[in-house]
């Protein structure tokens, strides 16, 4: 049986390559500092947790630009790749966002990709880093779920960690040992939990559909019928539109770029 595929997905520096370094446990995944990312390509990890073998897949930052190494219709373009390519499906989404701060276009990232491309079929675990100065990580989800629940987005699990062990001490400790242990134990806790058993294979978008238009013309040979066809916004391309996602002419070009794929 194929190790049930994990995808992490998020902002340019939300911690994505950290979480995996955080569940193997030893530094695999490049990692970036700043803007700018390091994850061109999706990198798959084989991670144990409880005996059983996942393959958690890196993705590039989806908002990377301004002199990141993927521009953001690119990086979308490379996930919606990897999602329709896993033959074996999906059976889990994390969706990685850096607190304590929200920033705007996390809405825009998950309806995406969990409402619009995986239909909602997948479990998707949101996972919070950046939170090692709080006084109760998980107190940040408390506090901010309002904002979750009036932009309809529910995760089947929360995790509020640190992704960093923060600075070296001299006796070899660092900063946030303590902080980091907790934190793997419940993202490996919440991934055992909530993964989907039965992996969902992710179809085909509808970016573009194309329609029928039936006419009938008058002539001397009695009446002709006459049949023209027209390429319109798909289902998903107007629900990028109407949810004010995206500007309409950005949309476009994202349906374009990922009509045939």
């Amino acid at each position: 049986m194929a190790p049930p595929n994990v995808i992490i997905f998020g902002e340019t520096g939300a911690g994505k390559s950290s979480i995996i370094n955080l569940l193997v446990d030893a530094s695999v995944a490049g990692t970036s500092s700043g803007s700018v990312g390091c994850t061109f390509k999706s990198n798959p990890y084989n991670v144990s947790i409880d005996g059983t073998m996942f393959k958690f897949h890196d993705t590039a930052g989806l908002d990377e630009g301004q002199g990141g190494t993927v521009v953001k219709q690119q990086a979308i373009v490379q996930l919606y790749e990897l999602l329709r390519s896993l033959s074996d499906g999906v059976s889990l989404l994390i969706f990685c966002m850096r607190g304590p701060r929200i920033k705007d276009s996390c809405v825009r990232n998950w309806t995406l990709f969990w409402d619009i491309i995986c239909q909602r079929r997948v479990p998707i675990l949101l996972a919070i880093t950046g939170l090692e100065n709080e006084e109760d990580m998980d107190a940040w989800w408390g506090q901010n779920q309002p904002f979750f629940t009036k932009n309809l987005m529910y995760p089947n699990s929360v995790a509020c960690i640190t992704a960093t062990k923060g600075k070296k001490r001299r006796d070899g400790s660092h900063n946030f040992d303590y902080e980091y242990a907790e934190s793997r134990g419940k993202t490996m806790k919440a991934v055992q939990t909530v993964y989907r058993r039965e992996a969902w294979k992710v179809e085909r978008t509808e970016w573009f559909k194309t329609i029928v238009e039936t006419s009938y013309k008058s002539g001397k040979g009695g009446v002709e019928e006459i049949k023209t066809s027209k390429t319109v916004f798909g289902s998903a391309t107007n629900e990028l539109i109407e949810r004010k996602l995206m500007k309409r002419e950005e949309a476009e070009e994202l349906a374009r770029l990922l009509k045939d794929k």
